[in-house]
């Protein structure tokens, strides 16, 4: 019989609610992950003593909380308790702009409209002298003052007004502010463009050269009747953090029309001159990696780039030959994003054999799964080794814990179509339709249980007092799972379940003791850590829609309760 529409309705609703609290559950991991993270970068200006603050905003009276308008800032409070400004610091979001030798973490004071009222040094780990020589010279430091944090981050790094003797440094000074509030670390350290008589050093016969429209660090370069010579690549920006003997190099280098290396050219620097010119005008330096495609220079190993370096210039000459590595490198990762970035048709040309054998399974597990080859040889033995072999051991395609709370912390990453197309199958299936389809066709550690069961054949049952206990193991794992994810907590969720086994070179003690315990239980109790040990399988059989989903279980009120913590640790007032 057909159930009734009333009946039909509630279970309608009460399955809705149980996904929007795991769907809240996942909103509520990210938010908090993200404000914990603000939290890390405010949490050492609390212990700042006040009279640092004041040497900038003699307002400021006390230090206050949580700034609203900067995210891991705090507010800056005058003697009536009102907000006269904010302070927030630079490290660790703009740690990746290396001056000298190292990054340099700023404390960034502001006034009530959020104006830069002054910035100071908290700590460097760049060079001494370059460091003392900004600290001396008040100018520098002050000239930010008056901008406002959106005029911080678009600020071109390259274009300050340095003190002498430490560019570098104060480049890197105002890349870090600009990184940490969103910017980029701008267009790069040498201002000058590649000129005709540069790009003559390798290719004599250009009468022409033009900057690609798509990127500025390629330049075409043109014989006369505006017939293609080649291509050169710069490698500023790429190669702005590559240091010699005292500091980075920009140099070219040249691809003819076959797609060969051409020739290197070497053009500004601010390394020691005397060396630059012995780089510049050697001829054997000046052929380095002729013959070579692009795609081999990209492939050279950055720490052994097979150059042995110039005489009276090794290290000078050994960091150009690791920036044009670095660069070329760059120039893939930029074309891989483009795809990436291209729609569908992106997406199809990053599938190499491999993700379209991954994905081939994956097809025919969800077609087995709603079709009469689940009873058949191909359901019961062909597709379960398959899944063990290919997305088991060959991919290392497992949902698990671990995947599920960092993607919701962090997002999902680029380029893990395998990994989405499985979650999907994961989630969507069981929400949408009676069937738990990754757990029964698509779960390599399911798929291995299944050929214990068809060779082993396990007889044995669980003893009933047992039962009670192997029943919330699961739901306990995944509480503890969701607890870690939410209060931050010192546990690696891998080490709660045996799917990092499938990755045994990088698999950890507990993951590979999980594993094999796991194992050699179901070869005694059918499906034994399917049914008593798998967090993720929980969670995914408890969003299934069946015939019982109108009725509210325990189940429910313990992940209502996981919602309840989620909620108040993200909101508590701190």
């Amino acid at each position: 019989m057909r159930p009734h529409a009333s009946t039909r309705f509630r279970r309608l609703l009460t399955h809705g609610g149980r996904v929007a609290v795991v769907a809240a559950l996942v909103w509520l991991v990210h938010a908090e992950h993200g404000a914990f993270l603000g939290r890390q970068q405010a949490a050492a200006l609390d212990s700042l003593p006040l009279s640092r603050v004041q040497r900038h905003l003699a307002a400021a009276a006390a230090i206050g909380g949580p700034s609203p308008a900067i995210a891991g800032g705090l507010d800056l409070l005058d003697a009536a308790g009102e907000r006269v400004g904010a302070m927030f610091r630079t490290s660790p979001a703009g740690d990746a702009a290396i001056g000298f030798s190292g990054p340099t973490d700023l404390l960034v004071v502001c006034d009530a409209g959020l104006r830069v009222a002054g910035v100071e040094i908290l700590a460097s780990r760049d060079t001494r002298d370059h460091v003392a020589a900004i600290e001396q010279d008040a100018a520098f430091l002050k000239s930010f003052a008056g901008m406002s944090l959106d005029e911080l981050a678009v600020r071109d790094a390259g274009r300050v007004d340095a003190v002498g003797g430490s560019t570098l440094t104060c480049i890197a000074i105002a890349e870090a502010l600009a990184l940490r509030l969103g910017g980029t670390a701008g267009g790069g350290r040498f201002e000058t463009a590649p000129t005709l008589v540069d790009l003559q050093r390798i290719f004599p016969e250009a009468v022409a050269i033009e900057a690609d429209a798509g990127d500025p660090a390629v330049i075409r370069v043109y014989a006369p009747e505006r017939i293609p010579l080649g291509w050169a690549m710069r490698t500023s920006p790429a190669a702005d953090r590559v240091i010699g003997y005292q500091g980075p190099t920009d140099a070219l280098i040249g691809f003819d029309a076959t797609g060969q290396v051409a020739g290197v050219a070497v053009l500004a620097s601010y390394d020691n001159e005397p060396y630059v010119g012995y780089v510049r005008d050697d001829e054997a330096f000046r052929g380095v990696y002729r013959g070579m495609t692009f795609e081999q220079v990209a492939g050279i190993d950055d720490g052994d780039t097979g150059v042995e370096g110039v005489s009276g210039a090794t290290m000078t000459s050994q960091a150009v030959a690791r920036g044009i590595v670095l660069a070329a490198r760059q120039q893939v990762a930029a074309l891989d994003t483009r795809a990436d970035a291209g729609g569908w048709s992106g997406i199809l040309r990053s599938l190499d054999g491999p993700r379209l054998g991954a994905l081939g399974v994956i097809a025919a597990g969800i077609v087995t799964a709603f079709t009469r080859l689940r009873g058949t040889w191909f359901g019961r033995l062909a597709l379960p080794v398959a899944v063990l072999l290919y997305l088991g051991f060959g991919a290392g395609a497992l949902l698990s814990q671990a995947q599920v709370w960092g993607w919701a912390q962090a997002g999902v990453p680029r380029g893990a179509v395998v990994l989405v197309a499985l979650a999907v199958a994961a989630v969507v299936l069981p929400v949408t339709t009676r069937r738990n389809v990754y757990c029964s066709h698509l779960c390599a550690h399911g798929a291995a249980q299944q050929l214990l069961v068809r060779f082993v054949k396990p007889k044995r049952t669980i003893p009933k007092r047992l039962r009670p206990w192997l029943t919330t193991l699961p739901w306990a794992l995944l509480v503890v799972a969701i607890l870690t994810a939410v209060l931050h907590l010192p546990l690696s969720l891998v080490d709660i379940e045996p799917f990092d086994g499938y990755l045994p070179t990088v698999a950890g003690v507990a993951a590979l003791v999980i594993f094999g315990v796991s194992l050699v239980a179901s070869a005694f109790l059918p499906m034994a850590y399917c049914r008593h040990g798998c967090p993720t399988g929980a969670l995914l059989d408890h969003l299934r829609f069946h015939g019982k989903a109108d009725r509210i279980s325990w189940r429910d009120y313990l992940l209502l309760a996981c919602l309840a913590v989620a909620a108040l640790v993200h909101w508590w007032p701190r």
